[in-house]
């Protein structure tokens, strides 16, 4: 009787620590954060991504900053990012080989490629990363408008733009002649200048100038009508919002606090 109570300790002992053993290993398992591959593109996009290529520079970009703090933020999974052709990046995410790609647009023919933030049947705009909201701008004393879709009053004269402006083609497809500048700051150097008597910039950084340059109010004027809005956000894969979706909205939860603890200094850093 002694033996055989003997023995059954040491089997619930074993059993015991094999229990222990399998859920200490489950909770490691559980705590272990998973690989999140997130991509962007190989082609400059200043502010958001600077430089082009497949290396992440050191002064990466507004966005790609916000994607390294988002990182650190959620414990759950660990980013790596990859950069890849837009279209390459797309095909990724489609197949579930990206988990996300940032500075996507909004666009209807993407919402089977990949997953946006939606909120009651729409995009939530809210969890945008950026918007960029192109306007207009003039010296006070000239004659230059817009509806939105035609500029009025250049008689054959050019519009400025920053380089690899989105809006480009469209110009050109108006006849525009235009001068490229290297950046927004550049861009209102020429305008005021009388080098052009228009240029089609970012309003987000045309103010964060005058700001720093509270003149440029007195001597700039804005158009009423934007030409062009465009709103850019965190694309997840569709394959990765199926197995964790609450994960994937703490992670678009987490993304907007960032921008919105971060804008001011990195717009700081990165808008020119």
């Amino acid at each position: 009787m002694h033996l055989l109570s003997q023995h059954h300790k040491a089997s619930f002992g074993l059993l015991a620590l094999l229990l222990f053993g399998t859920l200490l290993f489950s909770r490691m398992a559980e705590a272990a954060p998973i690989r999140f591959l997130v991509g962007y593109p190989d082609e400059t996009h200043v502010p958001f991504y600077l430089d082009s290529g497949t290396n992440v520079p050191l002064n990466p970009g507004f966005a790609v900053e916000v994607m390294q703090q988002l990182g650190k933020k959620v414990s759950e999974v660990k980013f790596e990012l990859v950069r890849c052709s837009f279209e390459q990046c797309l095909e990724q995410i489609r197949i579930g080989k990206l988990d996300g790609l940032f500075n996507v647009p909004y666009r209807e023919k993407w919402l089977f490629t990949g997953k946006y933030p939606f909120t009651k049947a729409r995009v939530d705009d809210r969890q945008r990363m950026n918007r960029e909201e192109y306007a207009l701008y003039r010296v006070k004393d000239t004659l230059v408008s817009t509806d939105g879709g035609q500029i009025y009053g250049l008689k054959g004269r050019p519009v400025i733009i920053p380089a690899k402006h989105p809006l480009a083609d469209w110009l050109k497809e108006h006849e525009y002649p235009l001068i490229v500048a290297n950046n927004t700051t550049d861009a209102l150097q020429k305008l005021l200048q009388r080098q052009a008597p228009a240029a089609v910039l970012v309003v987000e950084y045309v103010e964060h100038l005058a700001r720093q340059h509270p003149e440029l109010v007195e001597m700039l004027r804005r158009s009423e009508e934007s030409i062009l809005t465009e709103d850019y956000y965190l694309m997840l894969s569709r394959q990765f919002y199926a197995k964790k979706p609450w994960l994937a909205e703490k992670i678009w939860a987490e993304q907007t606090k960032i921008v919105a603890e971060k804008y001011n200094d990195l717009s700081s850093k990165y808008f020119q």
